[in-house]
């Protein structure tokens, strides 16, 4: 893109050089930053772009957008063109909406408090085997994850799968105005990011928000077991495609049967279409993202048998009912986040794993909770007393509530245990673990839960 293309999307003022020099990339990052980028100054929770306008120009970035009240450039060496922007965050975004514009690549919005990812990466599974596909690289689901994602976008690119994440009203908004998705994807609703929503009411309505910015002619893909989901797809103006397994929906998984280990089996109808599916993952939740990534293939008109490779064929990411060996016992790692619902899920699945020994819960904090926090996981104390576990091992003070609330409702005190770091707990599962055991782990992301399945791997 040339320099004064970028000064028409995001309203810039050129400070020095010339318009006509064309950058090939967009970087917030110097370290990773290459020759004939444009380098854009974002203020982070750690860093300030700014700061390392010298590297950037040492790394000879074609252009440096930097905000008002800056110092420009280093006089070092060769000065390259400088924009000045009242918003750098804001430039980012501009000049993203304006590249998706020029795309003719047809965007998939995703969203929902539980799924987002494997959905996504499910989605694109499908989608790859006929549509040159692009997807969100790891979590880079904000409101800087997601431009930087669409400046890889190119002419040939058919679809883009992207993730859409949210902690307050309007951000999900403001990323489907940069985003302009034709489908939009809500996979649930329930209890996350409650620090600044308060209520479930309001986080409906800021995933709502995806909903709202669909045209007549996109399409609204609706979970019709979520009842929050259902209604909010009463007042879109976009074609509404239905998902489920209990309520009458479009496409609809029956027959479902578990394979243990090697994940679910179950058939799906969908517009006059019944299809076996094989799902090769853990977790009945997954059956759901599943028929997500199954509305959402059909909606862009792929055939049922490339549905179903796709499907058999996907992967998901680390830390997301990934199962690994550790001495003759089995971990299902589902450490990469939690909240109620998706503990619930968890609990579920560990209670209905067939194995030959005993089952180990361990848990970490669930965050973002506000006023919330210490009754979720009293609850769910409440849950685990209620399911045939042997073991119940909890990291962090709030998930001490937990082992409290269990013992209050009936769980031996002594298949209890609480751990004040992660060497604690990996510590007592050294001790008590032996083969034939399932253990599953599973935490806020900040909780790092991971570090436990780590650090057993690694003894």
């Amino acid at each position: 893109m040339k320099v004064e293309e970028c000064l028409k999307a995001i309203g810039g003022e050129l400070v020095s050089g010339v318009g006509t020099k064309v950058f090939r990339g967009v970087s917030i990052d110097s370290r990773t930053l290459k020759k004939d980028e444009l380098f854009i100054c974002i203020r982070g929770d750690r860093f300030d772009g700014h700061d390392f306008i010298e590297e950037a120009q040492n790394k000879k970035a074609a252009a440096i957008i930097l905000s008002s009240g800056n110092n420009e450039t280093s006089r070092r060496g060769e000065v390259p063109i400088v924009v000045r922007v009242d918003d750098t965050l804001e430039a980012l975004q501009e000049l993203a909406r304006f590249h998706r514009g020029k795309m003719p690549v047809r965007v998939v919005g995703i969203t929902g408090t539980n799924g987002k990812s494997t959905t996504k990466e499910m989605t694109a599974a499908i989608t790859e085997k006929k549509l040159k596909t692009i997807k969100t690289k790891g979590n880079l689901n904000n409101h800087i994850g997601l431009p930087l994602n669409l400046f890889h976008l190119s002419k040939e690119d058919e679809v883009a799968i992207l993730e859409m994440g949210m902690s307050a009203v309007g951000e999900i908004k403001r990323l489907a105005e940069i985003a302009q998705p034709k489908i939009g994807v809500l996979t649930n609703i329930s209890e996350g990011h409650l620090v600044h929503l308060k209520t479930l009411k309001k986080i409906q309505a800021a995933k709502g928000e995806l909903y709202d910015s669909l045209s007549e002619d996109g399409t609204a893909i609706v979970n019709a077991d979520d009842p929050l989901v259902l209604e909010l797809a009463r007042s879109v103006r976009a074609k509404v495609v239905t998902y489920g397994v209990h309520n009458e929906a479009d496409v609809k998984a029956e027959n479902i049967s578990s394979m243990g280990q090697e994940g679910f089996s179950f058939n799906v109808r969908f517009f006059g279409e019944n299809i076996p599916v094989c799902l090769p993952f853990l977790g009945e939740c997954n059956i759901y993202n599943a028929l997500a990534a199954i509305a959402t293939g059909y909606s862009l008109g792929i055939a049922s048998s490339d549905i179903q490779d796709g499907l058999r064929n996907a992967k998901l990411l680390s830390n997301r009912y990934e199962v690994v060996k550790y001495e003759g016992a089995t971990i299902i790692n589902d450490s990469y986040n939690a909240n109620p619902r998706s503990m619930q899920e968890a609990l579920k699945t560990l209670a209905g794993y067939r194995c030959e020994g005993r089952r180990f819960f361990v848990v970490g904090d669930m965050l973002e909770l506000g006023e919330m926090a210490e009754g979720a996981h009293v609850r769910l104390g409440v849950d685990v007393a209620g399911h045939s576990l042997d073991y119940l091992v909890a990291v962090g003070d709030l998930s001490a509530h937990v082992v409290e609330s269990a013992v209050a409702s009936g769980l031996n005190k002594k298949q209890t245990a609480t751990a004040s770091d992660h060497k604690c707990a990996v510590s007592f599962l050294k001790k008590h673990v032996r083969p034939g055991d399932c253990l599953l782990v599973k935490g806020s992301r900040g909780t790092r839960m991971e570090e436990v399945v780590q650090g057993l791997i690694a003894s």
